[in-house]
C-alpha cells in the first residue's frame, strides 16, 4: 500500500499543501442557480382497523354521555313530578278534612234522634235485645302514609 508523503503546514486552520499541489474542490450537492431538490414526502398510510376503533371508541364516548344527561334529564323531571304531586296531596288532605268539619258541624244529631224516634218510630233496645259477641279479626285499620 502507498504511503501519503504529503505534508501539511500546522497553524493555520485552513490546510495548505506544501508541495504545491493543487486542493481539490468541494463537491457541491446542487448547481448554482438551481434550488436544491428537497426530500421527497413519505406519505404514511392510515391503517382502516384503527380507524374504525378510534370511530366507535368516540361514538360509545359520545352514547355514554347522552344516556348520562338524558337519565339526569328524567330524574329532574320525576323529581318535580313528585313534588307536584305531593303539594296535590296537601292540598287534598286540607280540603278533606274542611270538608269533613263542615259535614260534622252541620249534622245535629239532637234532630235526628227526635226525627227518628218521634217521626220514624224508633226505639231504644232492651236489655233482652242486645247480644255481646267477641271478634277474631282486628278492628284496626292500616294507613300507609309516604
Amino acid at each position: 500500500m502507498a504511503r501519503n508523503t504529503t505534508i501539511y503546514v500546522d497553524g493555520s486552520t485552513a490546510r495548505r499543501l506544501v508541495n504545491n499541489q493543487a486542493v481539490p474542490e468541494r463537491r457541491r450537492e446542487y448547481e448554482p442557480g438551481k434550488r436544491p431538490s428537497t426530500r421527497p414526502i413519505i406519505k404514511r398510510k392510515i391503517d382502516p382497523i384503527a380507524v374504525i376503533v378510534v370511530v366507535f371508541t368516540i361514538a360509545a364516548a359520545a352514547s355514554l354521555i347522552f344516556c348520562t344527561i338524558n337519565m339526569k334529564t328524567n330524574e329532574t323531571i320525576k323529581a318535580e313530578s313528585v313534588a307536584n304531586l305531593q303539594s296535590e296531596v296537601i292540598e287534598l288532605e286540607k280540603e278533606n278534612s274542611n270538608a269533613a268539619q263542615n259535614l260534622e258541624d252541620s249534622v245535629d244529631l239532637g234532630a235526628v234522634y227526635k226525627k227518628a224516634t218521634k217521626e220514624l218510630g224508633m226505639q231504644n233496645a232492651s236489655s233482652e235485645q242486645i247480644m255481646s259477641y267477641e271478634s277474631k279479626k282486628s278492628t284496626k285499620v292500616k294507613v300507609h302514609n309516604r
